[in-house]
């Protein structure tokens, strides 16, 4: 039946969103996630492209919600911060919090841990393009990417002298100021300066102690790039960042959470410091020949204070998270380029490191509280080989051959003092694994059929039960994927589409037994998802685009029990059926333009049990733009139409009477303002 669907939905699919290029470019644009410098036309995969044209706008959120409603692509954001959904599968896990995420995101080739995305490193100031890969890329990519991979790429530095500026007013206290500077400084060296402010009051208002201004965020963005040509063609590109992001709650409370409020005597803050750097260096040993060398690094660090109760009075007191992390990683890509072959061999290794010391109280029946400390060390340490050659058979006819050899060691402990609970438990496991993959791509003029089949993972570990003091393993889980893809390009008119089955093997439960110290990470699950997604485009002679992208997934465990409840074919949280975008840029002269996008995001599950549903959104944004010599004036609306969603009802189960506080999860209300732009 789903492979049916597969072959029934080819006509109404989507594998690229790319309405920002001109379309006699897409046919040769290289989709850097690959690796092996294959083409877009060439690519299987479902991969929306995406440039500043569609993300540097001031009606577009300046983190990874600016992708909600793509096509298959679902985002959302809780008290840890933002998270995202690719295909239905939430980067955070579908089956209860894991330690290992199911998604990942690069930027300007570094990985981003949790904690960095929480500095805010998902960036659109000074931005070159964005690559959405969906479905597993395990074997270019390895651990964490299981659902798929999101690559982010800013502005290199470059042989020119220019700049830019930017300042923003919006309602909710919004202000922004930035600015960007490019210097060639001689014929071999180019450096590029960035710096991004932007900060808000948000819409949240504690009424305890009438603080307007829980829910601000303040952010500031600083990124330096160097470009130094060693010989003709060789390259060293050196990149660095500095992030700090100081933001209140994102959650409501009582009874009419549209009101916007919480009623806590503690205010939620977190602040979040992170520097990263990469330095990527280009070898041409020939004209076929180039050797690609990655070294990254990033490093983190976090303090949350909250309410530990999530009450007006005090209970529990202040709640207290600090969490530190580093990631350091190198990467070497041997690239062979000819008429026939395209192969890239690589070798990986990264080392991570998350450390955590949590401080809080434990209510144990009011009025009983329990002070707790818990500090968490985990390592983990991952060494890789991959492979991926496609061979042209003739002009019409390619295969694709990839696969990845991987060994992660992780080694995790957690101890626990408390007057009820002590706990000291460690250990360490290594697990091995082996990715296949297999492509065949038939291109004929303007368009490709293409099929692939791939495995993607995501990796075993340790697991400390808290309760008990005990300490065991746990597997890696294994998809199995399959995907047809169909791609038309002809002039200014794109027509995409993808279709796809993955079954899921061995899923990482966080299994929970008596009470919820009581759990542990188990292999108790399989699910599978099948779907499809749809893009198409058209640029009008008049320089007037249209886009609009459609992406639909139907998700449900085949097998899942945990405490004394049955999940089985239930679909996964955050997965909504359907997903869409509809956008069309206006050209109403020389000096004035404008678009309107259209976002639906359909009705899902918030929760693996199935018992709390989010609704369906729709969005309507649009943004204004006049053009006066080296100036640009944006006149911006978010949620024209003010549609207030509760997208997560969070009002406390029966069995959870220690802590009766809600938690919900509301969409942004209406927002507007303007931003004057200047460029030299």
């Amino acid at each position: 039946m789903k492979f049916a669907f597969i072959l029934l939905s080819l006509s109404v699919l989507n594998t690229t969103l790319a309405a920002d290029y001109a379309l006699d470019e897409i046919e040769v644009e290289t989709i850097q996630g690959n690796k092996d410098e294959r083409t877009f036309i060439e690519t299987n995969e479902s991969v929306s492209v995406l440039k500043p044209k569609s993300l540097n706008r001031s009606d577009i959120q300046n983190s990874v919600q600016m992708l909600n409603g793509l096509g298959n692509v679902q985002t959302t954001s809780d008290k840890n911060g933002d998270t995202f959904s690719i295909r239905g599968i939430s980067d955070m896990g579908v089956t209860g919090f894991q330690k290992d995420n199911l998604a990942s995101v690069l930027v300007d080739e570094v990985f981003q841990t949790g904690l960095a995305l929480k500095a805010g490193s998902f960036e659109n100031w000074d931005l070159q393009n964005v690559e959405v890969l969906r479905g597993a890329q395990s074997t270019s990519q390895g651990v964490n990417s299981l659902a798929g991979n999101i690559l982010l790429f800013h502005a290199k530095a470059h042989q020119e002298n220019e700049g830019a500026a930017k300042l923003a007013l919006g309602n909710y206290g919004r202000k922004e100021g930035a600015f960007l500077i490019n210097r060639k400084v001689n014929d071999k060296l180019a450096v590029r300066l960035g710096y991004n402010k932007e900060y808000t009051d948000g819409y949240i208002t504690n009424a305890t102690n009438n603080n307007d201004k829980w829910g601000q965020r303040n952010k500031d963005h600083f990124s330096g790039d160097m470009v130094y040509q060693v010989g003709a063609k060789d390259e060293l590109h050196f990149n660095f960042k500095l992030l700090r992001m100081h933001q209140g709650g994102s959650y409501v409370q009582g009874d009419d959470p549209w009101d916007y409020k919480v009623f806590e005597d503690q205010d939620f803050n977190s602040i979040t410091n992170n520097f990263q750097t990469s330095l990527v260096y280009n070898k041409f040993l020939s004209e076929r020949l180039v050797n690609k060398t990655i070294l990254a690094y990033s490093g983190s660090t976090n303090t949350t204070k909250s309410d530990a109760d999530g009450r007006a009075t005090n209970l529990a007191g202040q709640r207290n998270d600090n969490e530190n992390d580093s990631f350091v990683s190198l990467e070497n890509q041997l690239r062979y380029n000819s008429e026939r072959v395209k192969n890239v061999f690589g070798i990986h290794l990264h080392r991570y490191e998350l450390n955590s010391d949590y401080d809080f109280g434990l209510v144990m029946g009011a009025p009983t509280v329990v002070p707790v400390i818990q500090e968490n060390h985990r390592v983990r340490e991952t060494y890789a080989l991959f492979d991926s050659i496609t061979f042209d058979f003739d002009r019409h006819h390619s295969l694709n051959l990839g696969g990845r050899l991987e060994s992660v060691t992780n080694d995790y402990g957690t101890k626990i003092a408390s007057s009820v609970k002590n706990v000291d438990e460690s250990d360490d496991v290594t697990n091995f694994v082996a990715l296949p993959k297999i492509a065949y791509n038939y291109r004929n003029g303007n368009y490709s059929l293409g099929a692939l089949y791939s495995q993607g993972y995501r990796t075993g570990g340790v697991t400390v039960n808290r309760w008990r003091g005990t300490v065991s393993n746990y597997d890696p889980e294994k998809t199995d994927n399959y995907e047809l893809s169909y791609k038309y390009v002809k002039r200014n008119f794109i027509m995409m589409a993808n279709a796809f089955y993955t079954k899921w093997r061995d899923q990482q439960v966080d299994v929970k037994f008596s009470n919820t110290l009581d759990t542990q990470i188990q292999n108790a699950a399989n699910a599978e998802l099948y779907g499809a997604e749809f893009e198409t485009s058209y640029e009008f002679e008049n320089d007037d685009s249209f886009r609009f992208n459609l992406g639909y997934v139907k998700t449900q465990f085949l097998n899942l029990k945990n405490n004394n409840m049955n999940y089985t074919g239930n679909e996964f949280p955050d997965a909504a059926n359907f997903t869409g975008q509809a956008s069309y840029w206006k050209f109403f002269s020389e000096k004035w333009k404008g678009i309107l996008v259209a976002r639906y995001i359909g009705e899902s599950y918030s929760d693996a049990e199935n018992l709390r549903k989010s609704p369906a959104q729709f969005y309507m944004d649009t943004n204004l733009q006049y053009t006066f010599s080296s100036y640009l004036l944006e006149l911006y609306v978010r949620n024209i139409f003010n549609q207030e969603y509760r997208v997560y009802n969070g009002v406390a189960l029966a069995n959870v009477n220690d802590y009766p506080a809600s938690y919900h999860r509301m969409s942004p209300p209406r927002e507007f303002g303007a931003r004057l732009n200047y460029y030299w």
